[in-house]
């Protein structure tokens, strides 16, 4: 359809796309009243994706060739920097429980029924938010977005990056029940805390 967009421009549709769709999966998950936490990222999460096979099929119909679905970089495993973005998560969520673990706001309780249920419910999760809530948010985010956004320099692409993936968080925040477990009360708390770790996340994540 729009064959001579710039990438910058590209980046802005995209944008736009993307959130539009963010609230438009927030606004369905509360019509139908979903209350399950797992549907309701299952649905929220596969939007980058459905604005990439948009922007690809559709907006620019770079899809219909190899190089248009090579550009997202699904080819590359980008393993010699994994280490990167592991550890600067691992290092700010340390950072943030030794904060929390020195005041008396924490304490330490034993699981009831021992730690080995908690251990294999958390690798659990841990495996279906890696290969499909954080596959499916980053082929848009990661693969489609930041490289469009690197013409402008990769400081300010990581930066834009990082804005856009925590704002596309806020619709399933504020619209969906999922709000429920949320501090949304105090704006000046839940404003950094929610959007602080994602902005973190895609910035690392795209180091």
């Amino acid at each position: 359809m729009f064959t001579k967009l710039t990438d910058t421009n590209k980046a802005a549709i995209f944008t736009v796309l993307v959130l539009c769709l963010a609230v438009g999966a927030a606004l369905l998950i509360r019509f139908i009243s979903i209350s399950s936490d797992p549907i309701m990222f299952s649905i929220s999460s596969c939007t980058p994706t459905v604005a990439t096979l948009i922007m690809l099929l559709v907006v620019t119909r770079d899809g219909y060739s190899k190089e248009g679905w090579k550009s997202l970089g699904l080819h590359r495993l980008g393993l010699n920097v994994w280490w990167i973005a592991f550890g600067a998560t691992l290092l700010i969520t340390v950072a943030a429980s030794a904060v929390v673990w020195a005041t008396p706001l924490a304490s330490f309780t034993w699981p009831e029924g021992g730690i080995i249920d908690p251990i294999i419910s958390f690798f659990f999760l841990f495996g279906i938010t890696v290969l499909w809530f954080g596959l499916a948010e980053e082929i848009g985010m990661r693969g489609y977005l930041q490289p469009r956004f690197m013409s402008l320099g990769r400081t300010r692409a990581l930066f834009l990056v990082g804005l856009v993936f925590a704002t596309w968080h806020l619709p399933l925040i504020f619209l969906a029940p999922v709000q429920v477990d949320f501090p949304t009360g105090n704006l000046l708390l839940f404003f950094p805390c929610s959007t602080g770790p994602s902005w973190q996340r895609a910035s690392s994540s795209g180091t």
